[in-house]
Formats: C-alpha cells, structure tokens, sequence
C-alpha cells in the first residue's frame, strides 16, 4: 500500500528538477503557463525523430517543471491524510512548503498568467507557506487590479493584521469560485471574526464545510463551529455539529484538541443543567469505542471538580465506571473524582478507605494534588468532629468542608499544564 511518505517522496522527485525538460531549464519549463504536458506525448509523426532533411527540428519536451498547483495538489493530499489520522503528514507537508517556497520565488513571471497557480500560490500561503511570494507578486506588479484584493488580504491575513484581512476580503467575490478556495476563505473569515463577531463566523464556517466536504477544511470548521454555535445558545445544533467530526473525524491527527474543547463546551453547560448537559453528551458521543468514551467523561468530571460543578464532576466519572474494561490507572483516576466531588455526602471513613485504595503512582501528578487536596478535606471534617461534644448531631452531611478542595485544587493545579484548558 503506497504510504504518504512514498506520495511524498513522488512530489520532491517532482521539484528537485530531476524531471527538467530536455534542452530547458527552469525558465523555459515554467513559460508554460502551469498548463498540462500536452509535449510529453509525440505527435502523430515522430518528433522526437527529425525527418529526413530536418536535423535542426525541434524536439517536443518530455518533461516539465512542477506548476504551483502541481504542489498545491500534494499539500491538499497531505492535509487529507491529516484529517483522517495520519501524524507524519503534518510533517511531510512542512517539508514540502519549504521545498517548494523557493521554487515559487524563482518561477518565470508566465507562470502567474494561469488562474490555477495564482488559486495555488494563495492556498500556499494560507497554509503556511512563505509570504514572501506574495509579497514578491506584488512588488513586481504581476498580476491584474481584479487580482489584488485577494492577495492583499492573504498577505495581511498571514502576517496576523485581521482588520486589513477582514476588510479585503470583503472586496473579493466568493460567486463562480473555484470551491475549494473559496471554502478555504470561507474558513479564515470565520477564524477572523470568531472573538469579535462570532454571528459572523458561523455562516463562513458553514459555507466552508459545505464547499469542502470531508476534506481538512470541513475538519476544522466542524472544530470551531460546533464551539461558536454552542456558544451562541444554540446546544442542539452544536451537539448535531460535534456529533458529525466524531463521525466523520473521529480519528483526525487534530481531534485531541477537538475532544480538549468539547469537554469545556459540556463543562460550561453543565453549570446550568448538569444532568441535561451528561445525557446530551453521552448521546453526541455514543458511536465511539468505550475506551474513547471514558477518557472524555474522566476529562469532563476533572475539569468539573475543578471548575466546582461537584453534581457533574460525580455524574461524568460515574459514566466512566459504569464502561467496561477501564484501565486500572483510568480506574483510579475516576474513583479520585467520584469521591472527592463526594466529600460533602460521604461517611468521612468510607471516604478515605476509597482514597488508601487509588495507587499514587498510577495517578498523573496533576492528579496526585487533587488526592492531597482531597485527603486535606477529610482531615479537616475528621478535625471538626473531633471537637465536637459527645452525643451531638454532626453537621449534615458532615462535609459543609467540602467546598474548601475547589479552592485547594484549583491553587494546586494553577500552575498545572492545563491541557484541559479550551
């Protein structure tokens, strides 16, 4: 089965000019305009062969150096790969926009005059390739007026100047455009207007998963738009929204950080409907494996107890235990936040023979906090009772101290990696 790396290792046979046209360079090769090798192929008399009489005549050229869109048609590639799990494409695709950058520097000017290489030199740089050509096409006045508000708003985009970046590509027609660019601007409009006109992002967003389906783009405007729509109110449309990337991206290079933000996006709605917020979850994320499943409720019921949603926080790690075949580290891990979101309900004794049971070295030392946090608490109820005269009734619950391991454990973790953190 052919790897990325042998799709790859294909492309940079294609740039390193090992594929020059015979009897041309560089520049004669990409005087042809970006179009196709219509001179790989003889005609239907041997050209390659002078006829008799004709030993000056001109051989068609076999070959030709790779167009912007040839490269752009790899990085596509690529970028799919990533989308559907493939972690060494990320890297591939770093290579060849650094392979290719100055290749793109040094092309003949002809090469701008096909409307597939200026689409390409665009996606290039919306991808992250240098900006420098860009900046080149617009030093040297190579292409026509129409042309530049697109590459203007690139330029300002790249180089993180939103409001020029906002307002040139509000200059540009979207109508008759090639799809996948037009998906790709779509996608930035919306990453530039998420924090200050989140209105504004969601309808960019859907334009470009809709242009771009099951590619990258589509990926990462599911990503964000589920968190936008989510944040506008709207829980049903973004639970339909995260419910599609687990379906369709389940097993995306980037869906770590998917997981990472649909955990805060059910966190921060459980602090009004905690109940709601878990039968919403377990139903977005029902189609995934069991061991997927509990590693997302053990991060919701974590980010919970620490957000002091205690409800919750008991809620998701219940769900967790409640699956089958969790690891015994994951085992322990849900046992800590069951029970320390627990204290105030809790027999104190009971309490801490859960806690003596979770093995400390299985536990992440962000982890180990929360159990000292927790095991803080019980010796303050343990110290209240104490003090307490014989024959008197405890406070109910005996855990009015159960709120003081939020503030422990959000002190402890304030300098934690946060890796749960949208």
């Amino acid at each position: 089965m052919k790897t990325v790396f042998g799709v790859a290792l294909c492309a940079l046979i294609l740039g390193t000019g090992a594929l020059r046209a015979e009897g041309g360079g560089h520049g004669e090769a990409a005087a042809s305009s970006g179009h196709e090798v219509a001179s790989s192929a003889a005609p239907a008399t041997d050209a390659a062969s002078p006829a008799e009489g004709e030993e000056g005549a001109e051989h068609w050229a076999k070959t030709r150096a790779p167009m912007p869109f040839d490269v752009m048609r790899s990085v596509q590639f690529l970028q799919d790969q990533v989308a559907r799990g493939n972690g060494r494409a990320i890297r591939v695709q770093a290579l060849l926009l650094r392979r290719f950058g100055r290749t793109f520097l040094e092309a003949d000017p002809a090469v701008w005059r096909d409307p597939r290489n200026f689409r390409s030199v665009v996606l290039f740089a919306l991808s992250g390739g240098t900006p420098d050509v860009l900046q080149r096409l617009m030093r040297e006045k190579l292409l026509d007026e129409t042309q530049m508000p697109l590459l203007e708003g690139t330029l300002a985009y790249v180089n993180n100047n939103l409001d020029k970046a906002r307002k040139k590509f509000a200059e540009v027609r979207f109508e008759g455009m090639e799809p996948v660019l037009a998906a790709q601007l779509h996608l930035v409009m919306g990453q530039i207007d998420q924090i200050d006109h989140p209105e504004k992002a969601i309808p960019h967003l859907d334009q470009a998963r809709l242009l771009a389906p099951g590619t990258l783009i589509e990926e990462a405007s599911l990503r964000l738009g589920a968190m936008l729509v989510d944040a506008s109110g709207d829980h049903e449309r973004a639970d339909q929204l995260a419910r599609r990337y687990f379906d369709r991206f389940a097993d995306s290079t980037y869906a770590g950080n998917f997981e990472a933000r649909f955990t805060a996006m059910v966190t921060r709605r459980a602090n009004e409907q905690a109940d709601e917020a878990l039968a919403d979850m377990s139903d977005v994320i029902a189609s995934l494996p069991d061991a997927r499943r509990q590693t997302l409720y053990l991060a919701a019921a974590r980010r919970s107890l620490v957000e002091g949603n205690l409800h919750f926080a008991r809620a998701a790690a219940d769900a967790a235990l409640a699956l089958p075949g969790l690891a015994p580290a994951d085992q322990d891990r849900a046992e800590l936040y069951a029970t320390a979101s627990s204290l105030g309900s809790l027999k104190p004794a009971e309490a801490r023979a859960t806690l003596d049971a979770i093995d400390r070295a299985e536990l992440h030392p962000e982890d180990g906090k929360l159990l000292d946090a927790a095991y803080a608490v019980l010796d303050s109820i343990d110290a209240t009772l104490a003090q307490m005269p014989p024959g008197a009734t405890a406070p109910a619950g005996a855990g009015e101290a159960a709120p003081a391991i939020l503030a422990q454990a959000e002190a402890a973790l304030a300098q934690s990696s946060q890796v749960l953190k949208p």
